[in-house]
């Protein structure tokens, strides 16, 4: 069973080639299918606590089923607790309207969970929101035989992975704890769990970069801390009215030669980021990069417009930003690949050199100059938390790190606006 069990987990990282829209819907599946199992095969004290954590008072026997459009219309009758259930990647502000005088239509549920006295229904969504058209056809299977509405709630998958998170060691009972973390893993590894700080095999990955799950992990992470990132960003009201502020992000591809992972952020005025001046987080086996990044063409025309129009204020701009820093210029080479490049350093300038009051000069003529000259450059103006200082800013619940990582970004939006507009 245990397993069958792992292996129905891991299967969306193993299976053939299939479509975009093939592959979501797997991996919604095989999400929903990670739950039920963890909650079946622990004790059911733990299905228990699961369902109290949703409110539902449940004393006896717990059933459990998958994709089935129906427990029966006997099953539904007899519940006074009735749930449907919204599993999602994010919350947002939208709350789909389930009541409906339409005639009833047939749906199929991702999951039913239910007892003597009480029906969940679940519908799970990794990718995308909720379809309201669906919910409402669900609502009405658990509307039947009452006049009492049924409770309507949304949880996020981080959620989720929180509640699993926080049990109690010592009330696990023998093979819960494995199944508990082979499931909270797969949501850190599929992007469905909140952030609570780097773990050295995240770093140790770009050493060794033999493991498939760990690759899928780092990348996972990494697009739960994003996320993290974001929402911290957002709660600075002062910034919101800044087009350029900060709104949405993109993971990157992990190729198995890449030494690094990268997430990019950027805001409603450039929603094509590599053409604009953005930020970066990268993951290396040496700790985190946290970057404004100028890099492909249109990015790298509006930078030299704007040192040509005001030469001063760049450096001012640059200048004002607390050491420890370096600012990189790199060029970029095509590769054979149409659109593919390589990166090749060309000079690294730290902080203090370009703050001396005599030598500062010198540095940013050379800048401006490389700028000028290389066909295609990128710059790159960086800040490093290195390993021992991120896994020491990650203990408890990472959010020691997520402040530093938001107080970086918050200094270098000036830069980011300065060189966009």
């Amino acid at each position: 069973m245990i397993a069958d069990f792992h292996h129905n987990i891991f299967y969306y990282y193993r299976g053939a080639r299939q479509s975009n829209r093939e592959r979501e819907q797997q991996l919604e599946n095989n999400t929903t299918k990670a739950l039920i199992n963890t909650l079946e095969h622990c004790n059911s004290s733990v299905a228990f606590k699961f369902l109290q954590w949703l409110d539902i008072v449940a004393t006896s026997h717990i059933e459990f089923e998958l994709q089935k459009a129906t427990i029966g219309r006997g099953n539904v009758d007899n519940k006074s607790q009735r749930l449907l259930l919204g599993l999602v990647p994010f919350k947002d502000d939208t709350h789909p309207c389930v009541e409906s005088k339409k005639p009833a239509t047939d749906s199929l549920p991702d999951a039913w969970i239910y007892g003597d006295d009480y029906a969940v229904l679940i519908e799970s969504k990794v990718r995308e929101s909720l379809d309201p058209d669906q919910m409402r056809r669900h609502f009405q299977k658990l509307q039947v035989g009452t006049h009492q509405q049924p409770k309507y709630e949304v949880r996020t998958w981080a959620e989720v992975h929180r509640f699993f998170k926080t049990l109690p060691d010592d009330e696990l009972i023998g093979k819960d704890k494995w199944l508990i973390e082979q499931f909270t893993q797969y949501l850190e590894w599929i992007g469905m769990a909140e952030f609570t700080g780097f773990e050295p095999e995240i770093f140790d990955y770009f050493i060794t970069r033999n493991d498939e799950d760990v690759k899928q992990r780092v990348r996972g992470t990494m697009s739960s801390f994003a996320q993290k990132v974001l929402n911290k960003l957002q709660d600075e009201t002062q910034f919101r009215a800044d087009p350029f502020w900060y709104n949405s992000s993109h993971t990157g591809n992990l190729s198995l030669n890449d030494d690094h992972c990268w997430v990019a952020f950027f805001g409603p005025g450039n929603p094509k980021f590599g053409d604009w001046a953005h930020q970066t987080i990268s993951v290396y086996s040496h700790g985190l990069d946290i970057f404004v990044n100028v890099a492909l063409k249109p990015a790298i025309v509006r930078l030299r417009r704007k040192i040509h129009q005001d030469k001063q204020a760049f450096r001012e701009k640059v200048a004002s930003l607390s050491a420890p820093l370096s600012i990189r210029i790199e060029e970029r080479k095509r590769k054979k690949r149409p659109r593919y490049y390589e990166y090749y350093p060309v000079v690294s300038l730290e902080a203090a050199y370009l703050k001396d009051s005599e030598l500062g000069s010198v540095g940013f003529d050379y800048i401006e100059g490389l700028l000028d000259r290389i066909d295609l450059p990128s710059l790159v103006v960086v800040k490093h938390i290195d390993r021992e200082r991120s896994l020491k800013l990650s203990e408890g619940d990472g959010n020691a790190l997520l402040d530093r990582v938001v107080d970086i970004m918050k200094e270098f939006h000036p830069l980011v606006k300065f060189i966009n507009t």
